[in-house]
């Protein structure tokens, strides 16, 4: 369910601000908040089929293509949202095979 079109702006290099940075869940809640995963669905084959070649299409008019923008955005900064964690998992999975304080995990006698 949509809440509202707040902006609609050309791509940028990052589109995540430095709070979402640092506590990026919420932005996926936000997201989630947003559409229905069957609303997801529907929306992604609605935009293929457009992109693809169809003259005229659901996006006619200007409220349905103001509803694409926000999609995009939204959908921009959820991408944007994922790779932050990944990022995070990968550096916290390097902390804990480094043991504290950047140290090598001590070995087991053999």
């Amino acid at each position: 369910m949509q809440k509202s079109n707040k902006r609609i702006t050309k791509p940028t290099k990052e589109r995540l601000k430095e709070e979402e940075k640092l506590q990026p869940l919420p932005v996926l809640s936000d997201f989630c908040d947003s559409y229905h995963l069957h609303e997801v669905k529907q929306i992604l084959w609605d935009w293929l089929v457009t992109a693809l070649g169809k003259s005229h299409s659901i996006y006619d008019e200007g409220k349905e293509r103001s509803n694409l923008f926000f999609f995009y955005e939204k959908v921009e900064t959820l991408i944007e949202a994922v790779y932050v964690i990944h990022e995070q998992e990968e550096k916290a999975s390097q902390s804990k095979q480094a043991g504290p304080k950047g140290k090598p995990p001590k070995q087991s006698p053999s």
